[in-house]
C-alpha cells in the first residue's frame, strides 16, 4: 500500500508539472514540494515498518553527492541566501525523485506503466496544443497571451514553445526506443500514430534548438543500434533514418520554420538574443560573471539578480536566464561544477551502454529511448534553459533514473505466465520424444518380423 502511494505520487508529479505552465510559478513549485514530501514519507514509513534499509547504488551516487555539497556550500556564501536556499531545496526534490524512481520501480510491469504514462501525457499535451492553435483555444486556463512572445508557435500547456519542444524531444525518443520491443498489429499502429503526433507538435513549436536536439538524439540512437549485437536489421535502420529526413524536409518546407530560419539575421533588436552574434555577446557577459566568482559562484538561483550588472548594452529587455544551462549552472555554483558534470555524464553513458547488451527487449528499448532523450536535451541545453523548467527537469530526472536503475525483474503475473509457457514447452517436448520413441519401436518391430519371415 505505502509503495503504491509513493509510486502514484510520482506519477501525479509527472502529470501535474507539464500541465501547470511547466511548473515555473511559485504555487506550482510548492505543489512539487508537497507531493515529493508525501512520496518520501510513504517510502520511509514502508522502510521503517519492514525495517529494510537496503540501498540501491547507482553510478551517479558520488557525482550527485558532490553536486549537492557544492550547491550547499555555494548557498551558504551566496550573494542572495534566501533565493539560493529555495533553489537548493528544489534541487534536493529532483534528487529525491531520482532515488524514489529507482527504489519503487522494480518490475517490468511498473516500468511499462511509467513509460506509457509519459508517452500518453505527451500525446495529451500535443492534442491540447493543437486545439489551442487551430480551434480558438477552448481552454481559457491555458491562455498565456499576456506573456507569450509568439502565439503562432505551438506551446500547448507550456508558457514557452521552446520548453514544449524540450519536453517533446525527450518523449519522442523514448517512444522510438519502444519500437525495439517488436509491437505488432494494433499496438504497432498506435505507436506509429503517437510518434507522428508528437513529431508534428515538435515541428509546430518552431524551435530550432528542439529540432537540433531531437536530431542529435536520433543520430545517437542510430549509432547505438548500428553497433548493438542484438540489432540485426541494419538496412531497416538506414531506411528509417532516410525516411525520417525526407518526412522532416516535407514538414519543414510546408511550415513557417524555413522562413524563421532564413530571417534570423533580420530579426528586430528585442529578439537579437536568438542570433549568433547577439547570443555570443550575451554569453560573454556570463563568462565575465564566472570570472568574477570562479570558486563558489554567485549562489544557486541568483543568476537573474546578479546578471543585471553584467548584461551587455544593446539589449532591449532584461534576461533572467543565460539561455545555456551549462553556463548558468557554472556561474551560480562555480567552476568546480564542470568536472563533476563531465564525471556524471560519462558514468551515465557507461551504465547505459552496458544495459543495452541485456537480452530483454523491454530493457534495451526503454534504456535506449531514455538515453537518446537525455542526449537530446543535453544538446538542446547549449542553446536554452530547459533544465531550469521544473516539468522538463523532472522528466529528465526520471529518464536518467530509468537508464541507471537495476534491470527490472518479472512480476508475479509474468512469472506465472512464463512458468505456464515453460511447462507447455516441456510438455510438447516430452510428447514429441514419446511419439518419436513409439515410431522407432514400431520400426524396430517391423524389422524383427521381416527377419523372422
Amino acid at each position: 500500500m505505502l509503495s503504491s502511494v509513493t509510486r502514484y505520487s510520482l506519477y501525479a508529479l509527472l502529470i501535474f508539472t507539464p500541465l501547470a505552465i511547466g511548473s515555473v510559478q511559485g504555487w506550482a513549485i510548492s505543489v512539487i514540494h508537497l507531493v515529493t514530501l508525501l512520496a518520501l514519507t510513504a517510502f520511509l514509513c514502508k522502510k521503517s515498518l519492514a525495517w529494510s534499509w537496503t540501498w540501491i547504488t547507482t553510478p551517479l551516487d558520488k557525482p550527485i553527492f558532490c553536486i549537492l555539497i557544492l550547491c550547499l556550500v555555494s548557498s551558504v556564501f551566496s550573494l542572495h541566501t534566501y533565493t539560493s536556499i529555495h533553489s537548493f531545496i528544489l534541487m534536493c526534490n529532483y534528487v529525491i525523485i531520482f532515488y524514489l524512481i529507482i527504489h519503487t520501480v522494480h518490475t517490468r510491469s511498473q516500468l511499462r506503466e511509467l513509460v506509457y504514462l509519459i508517452i500518453g501525457l505527451a500525446a495529451l499535451i500535443s492534442i491540447i496544443g493543437m486545439l489551442k492553435n487551430f480551434c480558438g483555444n477552448p481552454f481559457p486556463w491555458w491562455d498565456y497571451t499576456d506573456f507569450q512572445k509568439d502565439s503562432t508557435r505551438l506551446s500547448s500547456t507550456f508558457g514557452n514553445a521552446n520548453h514544449l519542444a524540450g519536453y517533446m524531444e525527450m518523449t519522442i525518443l523514448l517512444l522510438l526506443g519502444l519500437f525495439l520491443m517488436g509491437f505488432r498489429e494494433m499496438k504497432l499502429f498506435l505507436m506509429i500514430v503517437l510518434a507522428i503526433l508528437l513529431f508534428i507538435s515538435l515541428m509546430l513549436s518552431l524551435s530550432r534548438g528542439g529540432g537540433l536536439g531531437a536530431l542529435t538524439g536520433l543520430i545517437f540512437m542510430c549509432v547505438a543500434l548500428f553497433f548493438n549485437p542484438y540489432f540485426h536489421s541494419k538496412k531497416l535502420l538506414i531506411t528509417l533514418v532516410f525516411g525520417f529526413f525526407v518526412v522532416s524536409f516535407i514538414v519543414l518546407s510546408s511550415t513557417s520554420v524555413v522562413k524563421r530560419i532564413r530571417t534570423i539575421e533580420e530579426m528586430e533588436t528585442i529578439s537579437k538574443l536568438r542570433s549568433r552574434v547577439a547570443r555570443a555577446t550575451y554569453w560573454g557577459g556570463v563568462v565575465k560573471m564566472i570570472k568574477d566568482y570562479p570558486l563558489l559562484g554567485t549562489g544557486p538561483g541568483t543568476f537573474a539578480t546578479v546578471f543585471t550588472q553584467y548584461q551587455p548594452p544593446g539589449f532591449a529587455s532584461r534576461y533572467f536566464d543565460a539561455h545555456n544551462d551549462y553556463l548558468q549552472f557554472t556561474s551560480e555554483t562555480g567552476l568546480a561544477l564542470v568536472p563533476v558534470m563531465v564525471w556524471m555524464i560519462i558514468a551515465f553513458f557507461v551504465k547505459g551502454f552496458k544495459k543495452l547488451n541485456h537480452p530483454s527487449r523491454l530493457v534495451r528499448g526503454t534504456t535506449l529511448g531514455a538515453m537518446s532523450g537525455v542526449t537530446a536535451i543535453l544538446f538542446h541545453s547549449i542553446f536554452d534553459y530547459n533544465l531550469h523548467i521544473p516539468a522538463n527537469a523532472i522528466l529528465f530526472t526520471v529518464l536518467a533514473a530509468i537508464v541507471v536503475s537495476p534491470v527490472p525483474t518479472a512480476d508475479s503475473r509474468e512469472q506465472r505466465v512464463r512458468s505456464l509457457e515453460g511447462e507447455k514447452v516441456r510438455g510438447q517436448r516430452t510428447e514429441a520424444r514419446r511419439l518419436e520413441g513409439e515410431k522407432v519401436r514400431g520400426l524396430e518391430g517391423k524389422e524383427q518380423r521381416s527377419e523372422c519371415k
